[in-house]
């Protein structure tokens, strides 16, 4: 896996500010880093990432410096309100002057058609800034699972969306390795890497409160991993996503960076 991208997710060191992500990428020895560019939650932290702020200035100045590049940012929600606005072009802009190439998109509107009609419209002024939209299957959202997510890529009449595969949401939605095999390798741009206990949690606010701030060290957990990553094509770029919780969350950001960024070769590697 030498040439393997390594990316740190942007949740997994939420709780620092994006040019201090890059640098925290860059010591613990990942090759990429992903950027959160607009806030998932209201809870969330707004880090200002969006046009010529401070922030974005920063942290091109960090990239530059660290030699770390952007494999993703995120996020965005194909909500019922979603709108390819003035905001939406400036997230799109920034994504492509940060370097980024991957966008990530999650599902939810319950309107399918609608969905796939703004998935369409987002995908083309993607591809204008050299971007590649990549929907992200979550069991709590309008698009639960790989089914459901190359039914509204086919819908959209697009052929240039990825699929993110995430180990967390893939397990959790009752995934299995045969269903894994009807998306096309072309589809799969980067896997999200994380574990967590082969128990489900008992409701739907336990798996989100799990998926945002309570994952495993990968290795560590119950997710057959191996068998998601022997099934994913190799060399599929790696982005290392554990929000960690407990006693292990309150370790500082680069040490949790640097155990995880380990455990996600250790798991590589056992897979070659």
């Amino acid at each position: 896996m030498t040439n393997r991208i390594l990316s740190l997710a942007a949740l997994t060191t939420l709780d620092v500010p994006p040019p201090e992500q890059v640098r925290i990428a860059a010591g613990a020895g990942y090759t990429h880093v992903g950027l959160r560019l607009l806030p998932a939650t209201p809870a969330d932290p707004d880090y200002d990432m969006l046009g010529d702020t401070a922030a974005v200035r920063d942290t091109l100045a960090a990239l530059r410096e660290t030699g770390i590049g952007v494999s993703d940012v995120e996020i965005v929600r194909l909500a019922p309100d979603f709108r390819l606005d003035d905001r939406m072009q400036l997230f799109l802009d920034t994504a492509r002057r940060l370097g980024a190439a991957q966008v990530l998109v999650a599902g939810n509107d319950p309107d399918a058609p609608r969905a796939a009609d703004n998935l369409a419209r987002l995908a083309e002024a993607g591809r204008a800034h050299g971007l590649t939209m990549n929907l992200e299957p979550m069991p709590w959202t309008s698009v639960r699972n790989l089914a459901q997510a190359l039914a509204l890529i086919r819908a959209s009449g697009r052929d240039d969306v990825g699929i993110l595969v995430d180990a967390l949401h893939f397990w959790r939605a009752g995934e299995t390795l045969e269903s894994l095999a009807a998306v096309p390798a072309s589809a799969l741009n980067y896997m999200q890497l994380c574990d967590a206990p082969a128990q489900p949690p008992e409701s739907e606010a336990a798996l989100i409160a799990q998926a945002r701030g309570a994952r495993m060290v990968p290795g560590e957990g119950g997710l057959d991993l191996h068998g998601l990553l022997r099934a994913l094509p190799a060399g599929l770029p790696v982005s290392v996503e554990v929000p960690l919780g407990g006693e292990l969350g309150k370790l500082p950001a680069l040490v949790r960076a640097r155990r995880l960024a380990d455990a996600a070769r250790a798991c590589l590697h056992s897979v070659r």
